[in-house]
């Protein structure tokens, strides 16, 4: 068999998922690819990150939000996690193959965990490993993430969604109790992780060499970063969703009904029972086409001269 095993060298979430992408291209029956990513927030193919993710917290701490090819929930990435990529034959590899290798490289570490029926790995209940997958015409791709000792603590910074109420067609997350393979064992690394799982690998389809890999470097795999990586991008795939709030401001009772394409506020309702009547078709005006963008609508409300705008356009971004 021709196998390979690829380690990244790359800490850029998005260049390492061009990365696999173009992997699935190449002829091989069985890789592992394991990398490491710089704080950020990974969501799935078909999620809404407005409504996943706090995008002003994200953009305040240089947080990266990617999206990558496969289903799942949003998941937040640091040094401190270590990804896999299983790669393998459509007609041949299964996740449960998959699963067996790393749950042996876990429990070759003196980890005994299990499976969760939401392709979760769990470690005294606890998850410390999600998981999703993809089918191209030929390959089969599973890849997850595992728990190391990841700092847990600010993930509800990003991951949060805010008191803002999305009507999606986009999938939402379910929120999971996770921890780190810390909790079982204390002195565990990533080099320890990884070597654990090239063991397993190797074990399971014979002795391969392993390969550093610099993602960002590997021209097939740029030509996809802005796919997974662009946050205009990601915003334009984002499914059409509306954004609606109900409040009481000085000049009245409002509800707006904000209806958001490819990033864009593309038709907005409002009703109320201001006596101005005007402030209907000024909001209309001022919001209709405009970046759904914390910083956009904060730049509008700060240069906004008319004082019940002024309230509107500080209310939903602080919604935001």
């Amino acid at each position: 068999m021709k196998n390979a095993i690829y380690l990244a060298t790359s800490h850029d979430c998005a260049a390492n998922l061009a990365g696999e992408a173009y992997m699935l291209t190449l002829e091989y029956d069985h890789i592992l690819f394991l990398w490491v990513n710089d704080p950020c927030i990974v969501i799935g193919r078909y999620q809404n990150p407005f409504s996943e993710c706090n995008l002003k917290n994200m953009e305040e701490h240089n947080v990266q939000l990617v999206r990558r090819q496969s289903g799942g929930g949003a998941v937040y990435h640091d040094r401190g996690n270590l990804c896999f990529t299983l790669i393998g034959n459509k007609e041949t590899t299964t996740k449960e193959e998959n699963f067996s290798l790393v749950l042996k490289a876990l429990a070759n570490l003196g980890l005994h965990c299990e499976l969760s029926g939401r392709n979760d790995i769990l470690l005294d209940g606890k998850k410390i490993s999600g998981n999703a997958f993809q089918t191209t015409a030929t390959k089969f791709c599973h890849h997850g993430t595992l728990l190391v000792s990841s700092d847990l603590s600010v993930m509800s910074n990003y991951l949060t969604p805010s008191s803002t109420k999305l009507a999606s067609k986009a999938v939402r997350s379910v929120a999971s109790r996770v921890g780190n393979l810390k909790e079982g064992r204390e002195d565990i690394t990533n080099e320890m992780m990884q070597a654990a799982l090239v063991d397993a690998f190797n074990a399971a389809y014979g002795q391969t060499e392993v390969t550093a890999i610099d993602c960002a470097a590997i021209p097939e795999a740029q030509a996809n970063y802005r796919r997974f990586g662009d946050l205009s991008v990601i915003l334009e795939k984002t499914p059409q969703f509306t954004h609606f709030f109900t409040h009481r401001f000085d000049w009245g009772e409002a509800s707006l009904h904000l209806q958001v394409e490819k990033g864009l506020i593309s038709e907005v309702r409002m009703f109320t029972d201001a006596l101005d009547t005007s402030i209907v078709d000024r909001a209309v005006g001022i919001l209709k086409g405009v970046p759904y963008n914390h910083a956009v609508l904060a730049e509008l409300a700060r240069t906004c001269e008319q004082a019940d705008l002024v309230s509107l356009l500080s209310h939903v971004v602080s919604l935001l």
